[in-house]
C-alpha cells in the first residue's frame, strides 16, 4: 500500500472515473499538443494508466511503463493493452523503482522519450528532509540533459471548499514558468478551486527551467482534497 498504488488507490481511481473526467480530458488534450519526435516511450509511475490518452499513447510504436505496485502492469494492459494492440503498439510493463534506476533505463533505451506520470511530485514523502527531496528532483532532471523527456505531477494540494462558489473549477491554463505561490493570478487559481489554507508544496516547482512551457490543471482527486497539476514537455 502506497500513496499511489494498492487496492485502495485503485478502487479510488475507478470510483472517481466521472469526478476526474474534465482533469483527464485536459490531460489528453495537452498530451496531444505535443508533437512526437520518438518512436519508443519509458512510462514512470504509470499506475493502471488511469489518467493516461490512449489516442496519445498509440502514437509510439513500443511502450515501457514502470510502476512500483506490482498490481500496476495488469491493470494497465487491462485497461490500454487492446487498444495498444489494435494500433501496432508494443507493450512492455514492468514492476519496479524506475527512479532508481533511471540512468540504466537511459543507458539502455538512448533514443526513448522520458514521461514522468504523476510521480514526481511524490518524492517529498520518500525523503526526511525538504532539502534531500529538492536535490533528487534536481539529480533526475540533471541525468535527463539531452533527453525528451515530460512530466505531469502534483504542484501543490490541499483542502477546498466547494459549497457556496457559484464559478465551476478552474479550466487548465498556461502561465509563465516563474509565477510564484503569493502571485495575483495563483491566488485567483486556488480561489477558483475553494482552497482552504494549508495548501502543501510538492517542492516541484523548479523541475522545469526558466522558459519551459507550462500547463496547469485542477485534479479533484476527492471531493474536499484537490491538486493543482503542473504539465511540460522537454526538448534537447
Amino acid at each position: 500500500m502506497n500513496l499511489t498504488g494498492g487496492l485502495l488507490w485503485h478502487w479510488r481511481a475507478w470510483r472517481s472515473d466521472l469526478q476526474w473526467a474534465q482533469t483527464r480530458t485536459e490531460i489528453e488534450t495537452w498530451l496531444l499538443g505535443q508533437p512526437i519526435e520518438e518512436e519508443q516511450l519509458i512510462l514512470i509511475g504509470a499506475s493502471a494508466g488511469w489518467m493516461m490518452s490512449q489516442a496519445w499513447l498509440s502514437r509510439y510504436k513500443s511502450i515501457q511503463t514502470w510502476d512500483i505496485d506490482p498490481l500496476a502492469g495488469p491493470l494497465f494492459k487491462m485497461r490500454h493493452g487492446k487498444a495498444l494492440r489494435q494500433h501496432g503498439t508494443v507493450l512492455n510493463c514492468f514492476t519496479g523503482d524506475a527512479l532508481r534506476m533511471l540512468p540504466t533505463l537511459l543507458k539502455a533505451q538512448p533514443r526513448a522519450a522520458i514521461f514522468f506520470d504523476n510521480v514526481l511530485g511524490q518524492i517529498r514523502f520518500q525523503t526526511h528532509t525538504i532539502h534531500q527531496a529538492e536535490n533528487r528532483l534536481q539529480t533526475l532532471t540533471q541525468a535527463l540533459r539531452g533527453r525528451h523527456w515530460g512530466s505531469i505531477h502534483d504542484r501543490m494540494s490541499g483542502p477546498v471548499q466547494r459549497a457556496g462558489l457559484t464559478t465551476a473549477a478552474p479550466v487548465a491554463h498556461t502561465w509563465p514558468m516563474l509565477m510564484v505561490n503569493e502571485a495575483q493570478e495563483t491566488q485567483k487559481w486556488l480561489a477558483r478551486m475553494g482552497a482552504q489554507s494549508p495548501w502543501l508544496d510538492h517542492l516541484t516547482g523548479d523541475v522545469f527551467k526558466e522558459g519551459t512551457e507550462l500547463t496547469h490543471m485542477a485534479w479533484p482527486m476527492k471531493p474536499d482534497y484537490w491538486h493543482w497539476l503542473q504539465a511540460g514537455w522537454v526538448r534537447p
